[in-house]
This record gives C-alpha cells, structure tokens and sequence, in this order.
C-alpha cells in the first residue's frame, strides 16, 4: 500500500480517486480529514511514500515519492482519466521535505516517464502531471462524491484570481441548501463577465505533450455564442513563412479564420490571401479547449487533419503521437479517442464548404 500526502485545488478529488484503489492517505490537511473521516491520530504520524501537490499554474499536478509510487499513481491516472498527460522533470533545486504547494520554480529538463531512473534526484522520482479539460471534469465526479461540487469546478479552479473566489462563494451557497439551478445561473453569468468576448484580442495556449508552450496570436474573437461554447477567430499574419503541415507559403496580410466548439476535441482553422483567395484547411486535434481570461487553451496532440485547395486531404503526424504513447507520456486509450476523432473529421470535411470565408 502506498501512503500519499495530498494538497492542493485536486485534493479532494485525489484524495476520493486514491482511497478507492487502495492507497492510504496520510497528513491528510483539516478539511481532508473531515471530509473523509480518516483517522486523526494514526494517518499524522505515518510518513509519506508520495507526495502529491499543485503545479503552479494548477493545470495539474507534481508527484514526487520513490519510483514504485509515481509509477503506481500514474497507471491509476491513467486508466481513470482520459486526456492527462505525464511528463518527468527535474525541480529547479533539492528539498528535504515538500511542503503543501507551490515548492518548485518550474522545470528545467524534462524526459520520458519510462526511462527509469533518469530523473531522480535524492532517491526520488518527479513526476508532472497535466489535467486538461476532460481530466477537470472526470475529478469534479470524484469530488463530487463527497462534497457538494458544482459542474467545472476545477476549471473554475484553475482560472485563480476572481473565478476562483466566484466558486468558493457559490459552492458555499450550495452547501447552505441554496437551490443548484439558481447557483449554478448565478455562477456562469459572474464568471462571464470575467472571460473574453467578442472583440476580445487574446492568445491560444497550444501546449505541446512534451510540456513545451506556444502563444498563437494574438486573435480577435469575432463572435463568441457563450451559451453553446461556438467561438470564431481571426489573425492577420505580417510576416512570411510557410504554413506548417499545408506547406504552402504564407504572405503578410494572409488571414485565418479560427472556429472551435469549447469542450471539443479538435478546432478549425482555414487560411486565406490577403484577398481573399483560400489557401487551405488545418484541422487541429488536441485536448477538449478551454476558455481562461486572457487565453484559450489545450494540449495540442500530435495529429493533424490537412485540407488543400485542389480537395486533396491527409492525415499528418500520426505516427509522433504513437511515439509518445511508447514512451509513456499519455495514455493507449487517449491515442484510440484521438483516432476516433480523425475519422470523424475526414468524412465531414467538404472542400466546397472550406473555401468560403463566412
């Protein structure tokens, strides 16, 4: 059995998922410790195999124990959570004890979850964990099986600042026995006020499965339907260069339009002359997007879906996101939805339907 010290915004969440497969949670915080009615006395004295705690930017987790532990805890994550993605890291400097968050500056290296060994400093194995869209919401069930938990509770989380303070308030409310329905209205329209709308300039966060980050924009939001999560984007480029997988050259004054459903697992994007002329289609595969102050974001996974003028239309990269299946930093079961998703695509592709700037 494996003795997990948990802090952190997944806490709760971790905390339902672990006792479940027979880990033991230890130094359980206060408000654990009541919520899960552990024993006081003996889970304070026990030390810890694994410690488990927030990155930084709470779009995750870091998990650093002895190899045996990390390497348990990321099966269990795995087999549970869809889209979470792993990756080992070396902290900026040693410890003697991780404290209940926020200890590491960032990371500095990072390499395969399945090279043994090869990053471990102290006799311990560091290990960060990324929980995107549909990771939050697998959690919110799990909290939600012991405490009164609003829909996208974590994401909500994960925004920090004002959105976070938003959820504690109304969470609070249902735990007085306010009626849900009114709670949750009353949270969606104040956290509204706090997002992007339309006319908004923001960036797209595109996260690569390695951990490495790429800031595409800056883009305006053209409409924005909040209600169902449509939302249409538009970039003007000012440089030359070559459109990545299309490989046709880009101009200044070339556009693309950017259109994505929140919460889906892919978005589109078509590019155009400065005149208008189309240029081809981008089909994005990636982990369900989200909509932050400032940003939309998402783990960008490998596998793209190309669409030329002439109607011509491939798949690109697939075989980069079996590699990192191989090497351990997601999921068998992620790469099958992602196969399952380019399928969809490519037979609902129309060339005829692409080249219309609407």
């Amino acid at each position: 059995m494996v003795n997990v010290r948990i802090r952190g915004i997944y806490s709760t969440a971790l905390t339902s998922l672990l006792l479940r497969n027979d880990f033991k949670v230890v130094q359980p915080s206060a408000t654990i410790g009541e919520r899960f009615n552990l024993p006081e006395e003996e889970e304070k004295c026990l030390l810890p195999d694994l410690d488990i705690y927030d990155r930084l930017d709470r779009q995750g987790v870091n998990a650093v124990g002895d190899e045996d532990s990390v390497k348990a805890f990321a099966e269990l994550l795995k087999s549970t959570l869809d889209d979470a993605v792993f990756r080992r890291w070396y902290p900026l400097y040693s410890e003697s004890n991780v404290p209940d968050s926020q200890t590491y500056l960032g990371t500095v290296v990072q390499e395969t979850f399945m090279e043994k060994g090869s990053v471990s400093l102290g006799g311990k194995t560091h290990l960060n964990i990324e929980f995107p869209g549909s990771s939050k919401r697998t959690l919110d069930g799990f909290r939600a099986l012991v405490t009164p938990t609003l829909d996208n509770h974590h994401y909500y989380k994960a925004c920090i600042g004002r959105i976070s303070s938003l959820l504690e308030m109304a969470e609070k409310m249902l735990e007085k026995d306010c009626p849900r329905l009114e709670v949750e209205t009353l949270l969606r329209e104040s956290v509204e006020r706090e997002l992007p709308h339309e006319g908004s300039r923001i960036s797209m966060e595109h996260v690569k499965i390695s951990g490495k980050v790429f800031h595409l924009g800056p883009a305006e939001i053209v409409e924005f339907d909040e209600r169902n999560g449509r939302v249409r984007l538009s970039r003007t480029f000012t440089k030359t260069g070559v459109y990545d997988a299309l490989r046709i050259r880009k101009n200044p004054g070339d556009y693309a339009v950017t259109e994505m459903m929140l919460g889906e697992w892919s978005f589109k994007t078509r590019y155009f002359s400065r005149d208008g002329r189309y240029k081809g289609t981008y089909v994005n595969i990636n982990t369900p997007t989200e909509i932050y102050p400032g940003k939309i974001r998402y783990v960008d996974l490998e596998v793209d879906v190309c669409l030329w003028p002439d109607g011509k239309i491939l798949k690109v990269d697939q075989e980069k996101l079996e590699e990192r299946v191989v090497h351990g930093y997601i999921s068998g079961k992620l790469a099958q939805i992602v196969g399952e998703k380019m399928e969809k695509i490519l037979s609902s592709l129309n060339p005829d339907v692409e080249r219309h700037d609407l």
